[in-house]
């Protein structure tokens, strides 16, 4: 079967809002036996990166891969990834003593410089400038729209409050090809039925042609169940970060799920005009969110996962936008770079939607988190 699988991330509710970074599903999750070790603990010869939390080391590797380039092989022996083996491991370690060197002495500490900040996805960093340079040019700022304004226009683009205030469950059916494998590198065709009732509870269930997953949150916990039947919760990160992104009505709640929102110009996303609209949650990352300047809708979400060398970045983007028949719109196309928060960051997965009910009859006991299976413990 797979090795690794992550799933969709969610449709959250009335806004077609994408959970991207909130609720991070997982199939498999942390081992219990990695839960409150470190990588040093846990895992064997790690020596730069040891005292980061065990879970936390494969998107760490993730990440070096994806900024560097090269191949996981490239410093592990394939057979023994704890060898010494290869000399390019022994040199990937100076390079992390010299990135934490330099932020520790040069930046007070904080993450500023990382990998990607020389290799720019390339084994070899570019010592030369790429000709021909071209010189600055200043751009007059545009007058922005304060946050309160673009966050009203998008919920007007939606349908309204009141059209969505009518609506407290919704059924989502769709296609996506899941990340599944090391990695995430494998896409593996799956039909996915999303259930969402308010106030805040979130069924996701994959079907493939050799096994279905599910997962989902409670109201309380972040889960996922894996083919085998193994339930397992999610990481600590990804619980607060379902908790705070799962409100059945995100569109009209979305101020509050940001400690400061502020408006930080006008990007290009698709092919059309964006306010960006940077929003910082209480002890998290901030992340970016991008909303047509014409039609007022979400563009485009960006947020990260934090590791021990730097941010680890997620992007959805969002398109299609269509009345589901009650008066609110939802995206139908939905772009994930990489396929999922928790992936390496070459993988992208689309998920289509075809179907979608609102109000829905939803029993509350659908979305009950599931006992293990009495064959997984075998």
């Amino acid at each position: 079967m797979h090795k690794t699988l992550f799933s969709a991330h969610k449709i959250a509710g009335l806004a077609g809002l994408m959970l991207a970074g909130t609720l991070v599903a997982h199939a498999q999750g942390a081992p219990v036996s990695m839960e409150g070790k470190t990588a040093g603990q846990f895992y064997k010869n790690v020596q730069v990166i040891k005292d980061i939390p065990a879970e936390d080391l494969n998107q760490a590797m993730h990440l070096i891969k994806g900024a560097t380039g090269l191949d996981c092989e490239t410093c592990h022996d394939e057979k023994d990834r704890s060898s010494d083996s290869k000399e390019l491991k022994v040199t990937a370690r100076k390079m992390m003593r010299m990135v934490m060197d330099i932020n520790k002495n040069s930046f007070d500490g904080e993450q500023t410089v990382t990998c990607y900040t020389c290799h720019r996805g390339s084994p070899i960093p570019v010592g030369v400038p790429i000709m021909p340079v071209s010189e600055p040019v200043e751009e007059s700022k545009p007058n922005l729209p304060p946050v309160d304004q673009i966050l009203a226009r998008y919920v007007d683009a939606l349908g309204g409050q009141q059209a969505i205030k009518k609506i407290t469950s919704r059924v989502i059916t769709g296609t996506q090809y899941l990340p599944t494998g090391p990695g995430g590198t494998v896409p593996t065709p799956a039909t996915i039925e999303q259930d969402f009732k308010a106030p805040n509870l979130i069924l996701d269930i994959y079907h493939t042609a050799a096994y279905t997953i599910s997962d989902g949150f409670d109201g309380t916990t972040l889960w996922s169940q894996d083919a085998r039947g193994r339930v397992t919760n999610a990481l600590k990160l990804d619980q607060a970060r379902a908790r705070r992104g799962s409100d059945f009505y995100a569109p009209l709640n979305l101020k509050q799920q940001y400690a400061k929102m502020e408006v930080e110009g006008i990007e290009r996303v698709n092919g059309r005009d964006a306010y960006v609209v940077v929003g910082t949650p209480q002890n998290d990352v901030p992340e970016r969110l991008y909303f047509d300047t014409q039609t007022g809708l979400l563009l485009r979400k960006q947020t990260a996962l934090p590791t021990a060398v730097g941010l680890s970045p997620f992007q959805v983007n969002y398109d299609d936008y269509r009345d589901t028949g009650s008066g609110v719109k939802v995206p139908y196309l939905i772009i994930m770079y990489p396929a999922a928060a928790r992936t390496e960051l070459a993988p992208t997965a689309t998920i289509r939607v075809t179907k979608v009910v609102d109000n829905a009859p939803l029993d509350d006991a659908k979305f009950v988190k599931p006992e293990a299976k009495a064959a997984a413990a075998q």
